[in-house]
């Protein structure tokens, strides 16, 4: 079938109550268009009305916004032609995960409410906001579509109906329910509850019928996102409730005020992710800065740390400053003025720092927790009954893994809220994914428990696992001790695959898009693909005791021999080699620009 002797449908896309939808070519300009045909026994009222709003909506013009190309009549039924979509609905993307999953979703919300502000700011109205009209490219491009019941405020105001409620009730605004008149509040409550669907993974509201999920919208509060998903970072949750109030006038001003916000959190986050050990909660040691060209990577400074720089240390900054254990304390290098403060602590700083807006937390050798502001006064301290290797990881609650075999979480004071008792040494920094809290064990058992209670939903067996659990993509990927990397799928509770490197595995793997690294003791890196865990490429490389760190399509890498490497990681090819450093034990950090290596003997040396 052809329509206007152009425009060749190839393939049903979808149907609904006012039009169906169609793949079609556009036989003169040679391209994949989208077509949309009204269906015939809709009154001409309604055909007149979407006719006007699609001729207003043509005009617009914005990335974030499906364009408009053509509108027509052929057999008494109204079409238009608009940008071919192949991407996936707005709420594949979640739940939000820390680490560069979540980063991305941040970005691509900017985007979004980009794409509202320009709508709003051209007097449209969508009134239809659902995960589903908002469409996500492969390269994380939203794309605002289906405008069937867009309400333009100018051009076609007496065409809109008044005092009926139309829309989806799952993510309608309470005055849009009871049917009252719109403003672009309505817009930005929908999209707040498609945020909330995307971020927790959960809707805003469920019931029995329209009807009831409609009431709650109107009268019900939602439950804090944090509660469904610990791993959404504060600001963001705010934005959220903010969004979903039910009166118009107490939600952000406009999707511009929005944005703002969002964009505010998505700057913190960056810096969230390069001040937590492994870049976030989800451990994946992708971080998102670091050299643009390290083929053009030379040693620019040299500091002393007065201190050893040991496994299982790392490396974490923040806003212009960098942190590491080193020794009996804590250093700190002011990135600004190269000079370097020290803090000391009152045995040897045995786990990676973490550093947040406010505070500083610190673990060491005699077992004890140490909070401290930024400037180094202790704020907070709690004792456990053995040493603590693992740094704690900082969400609504402080999670601290000991060697005395309990896992603490604790509150921003330091009030001990539950603990959860695994019966072997605890020596690797917990990994928070999927809504849980998985903590591997010295005797072999991985326990996911529940971030808010401790209660353990299950367990599996795996082999002693003596550092940090890497996730990406719906996976976890498990380094045991004996040199196995196990892809574990933690809602199915199936392995996917393994592979064996044939040494110990001292130090985390770090996973991108596509591919997961790992290296022995044995002296070899591999890459991985995740999906087969078959072998893409490996590089001889030395001993490696330290984790792995990625940014920019590049992995970076220290040995026991002193060697620190940056690796393509497309071909495993070596784009960057420094050597003769002497033993490094804790993983390189890339952050704006330079790479950050330090060594055990406590030397820290800048790259750039």
């Amino acid at each position: 079938m052809k329509l206007a002797g152009r425009y060749r449908l190839l393939r049903p896309l979808g149907e609904g109550g006012m039009a169906e939808v169609w793949q079609g070519l556009d036989e003169r300009m040679d391209r994949q268009v989208a077509v949309k045909i009204l269906h015939a026994y809709l009154p001409s009222s309604e055909r007149n009305r979407f006719f006007q709003e699609v001729k207003a909506l043509s005009r617009l013009s914005h990335p974030g916004v499906v364009q408009v190309f053509d509108l027509g009549e052929e057999g008494g039924r109204t079409y238009f032609v608009m940008e071919l979509v192949e991407g996936g609905s707005y709420d594949r993307m979640g739940p939000f995960e820390d680490g560069m999953e979540g980063l991305r979703l941040l970005a691509t919300s900017t985007r979004a409410l980009e794409a509202l502000e320009h709508l709003h700011q051209r007097g449209v109205i969508h009134r239809d906001l659902t995960p589903r009209n908002i469409l996500v490219t492969a390269e994380g491009q939203p794309k605002v579509m289906d405008f069937g019941l867009a309400y333009l405020m100018q051009e076609s105001r007496h065409l809109t109906r008044t005092g009926i409620t139309v829309g989806t009730p799952e993510y309608m605004a309470p005055e849009q329910a009871k049917g009252q008149r719109l403003t672009p509040q309505a817009d930005l409550y929908s999209f707040g509850a498609v945020l909330y669907r995307t971020f927790t993974g959960q809707p805003l509201f469920q019931g029995e019928n329209d009807q009831s999920v409609l009431y709650q919208h109107v009268y019900e509060p939602p439950k804090p996102p944090q509660q469904l998903n610990p791993a959404i970072p504060q600001g963001v949750a705010a934005l959220l409730l903010s969004l979903l109030q039910k009166e118009p006038g107490q939600r952000p001003a406009s999707a511009t005020t929005a944005r703002a916000v969002v964009e505010e959190s998505l700057r913190h986050y960056r810096e969230t992710l390069s001040a937590t050990p492994r870049a976030g909660a989800s451990r994946s040691g992708h971080y998102p800065s670091g050299p643009a060209w390290p083929e053009r990577l030379e040693l620019s400074a040299t500091y002393d740390l007065a201190g050893q720089v040991a496994w299982p240390g790392e490396l974490v900054a923040r806003e212009g400053s960098l942190w590491v254990g080193a020794g009996q304390g804590i250093a700190r290098l002011d990135l600004t003025d190269g000079a370097v403060y020290r803090q000391r602590l009152g045995d040897e700083v045995s786990a990676p720092p973490v550093v947040t807006e406010e505070r500083v937390y610190v673990a060491a050798w005699d077992g004890r927790l140490t909070g401290m502001t930024l400037s180094g006064r202790p704020i907070l301290s709690f004792p456990t009954r053995a040493e603590i290797t693992a740094a704690p990881l900082v969400s609504e609650l402080i999670y601290l893994a000991g060697r005395d075999g309990f896992l603490y979480a604790l509150d921003a004071s330091g009030t001990l809220r539950w603990g959860f008792q695994a019966g072997s040494p605890l020596v690797a920094t917990p990994t928070l994914y999927r809504g849980l809290l998985f903590v591997p064990g010295e005797n072999g058992w991985l326990y996911a428990l529940d971030p808010q209670s401790g209660h353990l939903r299950y367990k599996v067996e795996t082999g002693p696992v003596h550092t940090a659990i890497p996730a990406r993509r719906g996976l976890l990927f498990i380094p045991t001790w004996a040199g196995e990397v196990h892809a574990f799928d933690p809602l199915s509770r199936e392995v996917r695959w393994s592979y064996d490197l044939e040494g110990e595995l001292w130090g985390a793997p770090a996973a991108d898009e596509r591919y997961v690294y790992a290296a022995s003791w044995a002296g070899w890196l591999y890459a991985l693909d995740q999906a087969s865990g078959d072998e893409v490429w490996r590089l001889e490389v030395g001993k490696v005791t330290a984790a792995l760190s990625l940014a920019h399509g590049v992995l970076y890498l220290g040995t026991e021999e002193g060697r620190v490497l940056g690796v393509n990681t497309q071909t495993g090819q070596v784009c960057f080699e420094a050597t003769g450093l002497g033993p490094i034990q804790v993983p390189p950090l890339p952050y704006r620009g330079a790479l950050y290596v330090a060594t055990l003997a406590g030397k820290l040396y800048r790259f750039a």
